[in-house]
């Protein structure tokens, strides 16, 4: 988003009186912020951008998981083609998801270690994806400390700016957990950093909360943007007291109210198994 657009649209922030960004939007895609609102604005949104007739945003997926993050950026318009993930169970997932009629349709899904990914296209607009985060996380560390980059699994993003330097896109956008700022004195965050803007991106970054932006879910993470030319601001939250036009958040019990459990045995024990 340039500057110029974001400028227009939040300038005025200030008053829950004021329409945000998000108001604009619901009412804009039609859509009613009832229980399961983020379904039908992902529809709404997705069949949106299919109507636009400029050329699509082409992006690969590193560490694509499930595919939620691909999904996310599909349902904003962008053309996913292709999608990297070591676990088979993933993989099939994405597999299935990438047939024709489903949200991915098309992408190429590629079952590999990321040390020997080497894309199957020769370039792409963009890339996302957030390299296993466990030598940072708060549960890593209850285990086993913070190991940070002295654990392979902490130096994936390197592998990420290889993929970055092979395929020189217009920009990227990669996840990891809040805590990699500060794990051991702040020396991997720093070469984080130094990688990515030393082939060429200049980077901005925020820690963002999901529950900001409409998920039923307390959940900070770390996001970086790179981008070769041009600015980039982060919108405002769309929920919460920090929201322009102060949506309250959306809970997880809105979230699952009015779904028909009668045909489920859920049968899951342990000490916290009642509240599912």
């Amino acid at each position: 988003m340039t500057k110029a657009v974001q400028m227009n649209l939040y300038s005025d922030i200030g008053s829950c009186r004021q329409v945000g960004w998000f108001s604009s939007a619901l009412a804009a895609l039609n859509v009613v912020e009832e229980s399961r609102w983020p379904d039908r604005f992902g529809d709404a949104l997705r069949r949106w951008n299919s109507n636009k007739s400029q050329p699509k945003v082409t992006a690969i997926s590193l560490f694509s998981g499930g595919g939620g993050l691909d999904i996310g950026f599909h349902d904003a318009g962008f053309q996913l083609i292709e999608c990297n993930e070591i676990d088979p169970t993933f993989a099939a997932t994405l597999q299935i998801n990438s047939s024709e009629g489903k949200y991915l349709e098309g992408a190429k899904i590629v079952c590999q270690n990321i040390d020997r990914y080497r894309p199957s296209v020769q370039q792409v607009d963009f890339i996302i994806g957030g390299p296993p985060c466990q030598t940072f996380s708060a549960a890593g560390a209850r285990v086993a400390g913070v190991n940070g980059t002295d654990d392979d699994r902490g130096n994936l993003f390197l592998q990420y700016a290889r993929i970055l330097e092979i395929l020189k896109p217009k920009g990227f956008l990669f996840e990891n957990v809040y805590r990699i700022i500060g794990a051991q004195s702040g020396k991997p965050w720093k070469q984080i950093q130094e990688t990515f803007r030393a082939i060429g991106y200049k980077l901005y970054w925020r820690i963002l909360d999901a529950a900001d932006y409409g998920v039923p879910q307390f959940r900070e993470r770390l996001i970086i943007v790179g981008l070769k030319e041009g600015e980039f601001l982060f919108p405002f939250s769309s929920h919460g007291p920090d929201s322009p036009d102060c949506h309250e958040y959306y809970t997880a019990g809105r979230a699952v109210s009015g779904i028909d459990t009668s045909h489920c045995k859920i049968g899951i024990g342990g000490r916290h198994g009642y509240l599912l």
